[in-house]
């Protein structure tokens, strides 16, 4: 009992979480569609009340030679229909004038629900990238791709049907309620019978759904180790063909696949089950609340049949509430996935917006700077001074802490001890997004997206010219890699510039960070795969531009670091100028 109630109130956690969220992004748009939704479900109680049963007890009353004797026939006689035909004629009329109000209303409910529902999923899409980029680097760095990628894609359009269940929900709701009100209108005491029967049903529900959302937690699991697989595979697709490990992929890949089938047709299986359940009782009820009115209350037969259409009308969006329902819980462990990486991206709360502050011109100041990853690595108590337009290099063994240093001068890292300052400013908040926009990065694997070389370099800068560009590929050296291509500047580089030989990639990548025009250029061994000649000439260049931008080189080799105005070593987590 106790394991039951736990899953009911985390069940009714994670939904009424979602349900906030999603009523926090409708807003007064959430308002509007709610009008709309009562607008269509009181336009068809209306329908169904006043002017349909009106119609059934003309009918039989006319079949049994009484002709009209209720309020609705006197009215229609005031207004001069005499005869029982033209009393069916101005009732049918009204009926399907109430009809076409209904269809349009319905039109205009749906098309504001659908609005809301795909732009939800925009939202939440949205913020997630925003949390995503705005994430202190430290816990950004430790997160597996596949599971970012896994939740931006797939866990987050499947949060696209838990909103439609949920909005298909609250729209059955609505229809259900318009139609209990015309039932208590109607024979109070049968729809009591029937409301108790529908509350008790509600509860053996929400009890019974603990198994679904752990099926739905399974399905988000196996979802995240596929993307893991496919990801891994694609990565090192080269080694895994020369090593001919292909095979081995496969098998997890179709294990994985199986998985999340099973977890599927078990979920399944449920809601069949439960729809067969729910035929059986919804039948069961309706012959009962047959034999009861006719039998034991006594009903006219004009209410008798309004009663059995009104309870007719139930049972379909009865079903659809519970099929809903069932959908709506095995597609919230992707929200609460989805929450839990923005959760864990924010640490302690949610970073706010600041505007960019450019820091003042002067040097880079590290000040007893520390920080220590949790595996052990790292700087600490770093103290160093680095003047504009000075060419430093930065050596040591790895994992001496090299890349934390940079880092830490960089802005990607908080020092955990100490402090960093550019120009005299401490680098932290706005200073610090600004300082962002004056820094280019070359990284070592020469990172180029799936585009065209023109929009790689464009991404610096969407603002450079055709003859800055010319001029950037000229210093990195890459302008006869682009003269020989057929396409030259449009040619597609591949899936992370893998067209390209590891020098090409640098080469491009370096081109890319000159039009930035930075303030801070990090070179992150950017040189290493190109030839000895191709490096030093290279390297010549940088020295002499003027003016020239602060410069940070990693670099393994000595030979390389003779073209820098002075080395910095670290050995150990110990800086050393």
């Amino acid at each position: 009992m106790g394991a039951i109630l736990s899953q009911m109130r985390g069940l009714a956690r994670s939904g009424s979480d979602f349900v906030g969220a999603f009523s926090r992004y409708a807003g007064w748009r959430g308002v509007r569609a709610g009008l709309l939704l009562a607008a269509s479900s009181i336009l068809d109680g209306l329908g169904t009340l006043l002017v349909l049963v009106p119609i059934l007890g003309l009918v039989v009353e006319t079949s049994q030679g009484k002709g009209g004797t209720g309020w609705v026939s006197g009215t229609l006689r005031r207004l001069g229909a005499e005869t029982p035909l033209a009393q069916l004629a101005w009732l049918i009329g009204a009926f399907v004038v109430m009809s076409m109000l209904r269809a349009f209303t319905l039109y205009a409910r749906d098309t504001a629900l659908a609005r809301l529902q795909t732009g939800f999923i925009e939202d939440e899409r949205n913020r997630a990238m925003r949390v995503l980029a705005s994430a202190p680097w430290s816990r950004v760095v430790g997160l597996r791709h596949a599971r970012v990628i896994n939740l931006i894609t797939n866990e987050i359009q499947r949060l696209s049907s838990a909103s439609y269940f949920l909005v298909q929900g609250v729209v059955t709701v609505a229809m259900l309620v318009t139609q209990t009100v015309i039932a208590f209108s109607l024979a109070p005491a049968l729809a009591a019978l029937v409301l108790g029967l529908l509350l008790l049903g509600g509860l053996v529900f929400v009890a019974t759904q603990g198994a679904t959302r752990e099926l739905g937690g399974g399905v988000v699991k196996a979802a995240q180790a596929m993307m893991a697989n496919a990801q891994g595979f694609l990565s090192g697709l080269k080694t895994a063909a020369a090593q001919n490990a292909q095979p081995s992929f496969v098998a997890e890949f179709e294990s994985i696949q199986h998985q999340i089938r099973t977890h599927q047709l078990v979920f399944q299986r449920r809601q069949a089950r439960g729809r067969l359940v729910f035929a059986l009782i919804s039948s069961a009820v309706g012959a009962a609340v047959v034999l009861v009115g006719f039998g034991f209350m006594r009903a006219t037969p004009t209410t008798l049949l309004a009663l059995i259409y009104v309870f007719a009308r139930m049972t379909g969006p009865g079903m659809i509430l519970y099929q809903s329902g069932q959908q709506f819980v095995f597609a919230l462990p992707s929200f609460e996935s989805v929450r839990a990486l923005q959760a864990e991206l924010r640490g302690d709360g949610e970073r706010a917006e600041t505007r960019a502050e450019a820091p003042p011109e002067g040097p880079i100041e590290l000040i007893a700077a520390g920080y220590m990853h949790p595996g052990g690595r790292g700087v600490r108590d770093a103290s160093l001074t680095i003047a504009p337009g000075e060419f430093v290099g930065i050596a040591g063994p790895s994992g001496a802490g090299k890349t934390t240093l940079v880092d830490l001068i960089v802005g990607l890292l908080e020092p955990e001890t100490g402090e960093v300052r550019i120009g005299g400013v401490p680098l932290t908040g706005a200073v610090r997004q600004g300082w962002g926009q004056a820094i280019a990065y070359v990284s070592q694997e020469g990172f180029l997206f799936h585009d065209s070389i023109r929009r790689n370099l464009r991404w610096a800068n969407p603002e450079v010219t055709e003859a800055e560009i010319a001029a950037a590929l000229d210093f990195a050296g890459a302008s006869e890699i682009v003269a020989r291509l057929d396409e030259g500047l449009d040619t597609v580089v591949g899936e992370r510039g893998t067209l390209f030989s590891g020098g090409e990639r640098q080469r491009i990548s370096l081109a890319r960070a000159m039009l930035r025009k930075p303030r801070l250029l990090v070179l992150d061994e950017a040189a290493n795969a190109i030839d000895a000649p191709g490096e030093a000439a290279l390297l010549d260049r940088l020295k002499a531009l003027e003016p020239r931008p602060t410069i940070l080189m990693i670099s393994h080799r000595e030979e390389s670091l003779g073209w820098c105005d002075r080395v910095i070593r670290v050995a150990d987590g110990d800086v050393i100028c």
